[in-house]
């Protein structure tokens, strides 16, 4: 099968530019996730739906908007509704990561784990920014600099906000958005294959044992 993880290594070393960096907070608006008093309590008849560490796959980097639940929230003026192309950081536990928005349910809040990104300079896709915080800089930056060894690290905001990023053209950034979309697909389709193939040797070794019994 074509690799296009090589594809992707090889193009982005290829790519020779001027590129500056900038924090974080320069070119996003981040806020902290809805607080609420005590443990969540789900409500048929909640006015919000509220997206939990638990509706996040953070092995595929993805959400499912069928396990959100309604909730009443005391929502205040700093509370954001959670739109297209917000990122979603998970600040707590031994790994950090984002998954960006795409399509969710309205209205829709974010748990007090997480930290919303909200990009705010057009010279930086969300996709690009999303993906790059989820490279090892970006980990190692936050291993250097969250609290560990303690029973459940939380990255601060300052921290998060400090964190610094490239930011090579809209044409590099539309390339390797595309390059990593790609490859992911390409992850997802040789575990499916895995699967398959899992699949088909158990029954083929059951069916054996199998015709082994009725042949006695």
């Amino acid at each position: 099968m074509f690799s296009y993880k090589a594809v992707f290594i090889c193009s982005i070393q290829e790519i020779v530019i001027n590129i500056f960096a900038m924090k974080l907070c320069e070119i996003s608006q981040i806020q902290s996730g809805y607080l609420s008093r005590g443990s969540i309590k789900a409500s048929e008849a909640g006015s919000h739906f509220i997206l939990q560490a638990r509706d996040i796959d953070s092995e595929l980097l993805s959400y499912k908007t069928e396990s959100l639940v309604r909730i009443v929230p005391a929502l205040s003026e700093k509370d954001w509704l959670l739109k297209k192309d917000d990122i979603v950081f998970m600040a707590r536990g031994t790994r950090n990561y984002s998954v960006i928005i795409k399509d969710i349910l309205d209205p829709t809040i974010a748990a007090a784990c997480f930290f919303i990104i909200r990009c705010n300079e057009k010279e930086v896709l969300p996709d690009y920014l999303c993906w790059y915080l989820n490279q090892s800089p970006v980990e190692e930056y936050l291993h250097r600099n969250s609290g560990r060894g303690v029973h459940m690290p939380i990255v601060r905001r300052q921290v998060l906000e400090n964190i610094e990023l490239p930011v090579p053209s809209i044409e590099t950034q539309y390339k390797i958005v595309e390059l990593a979309t790609l490859a992911k697909e390409e992850q997802n389709l040789y575990e499916t294959l895995a699967r398959k193939r899992k699949q088909f040797v158990t029954q083929a070794c059951l069916q054996a044992i199998k015709n082994d019994s009725t042949m006695r």
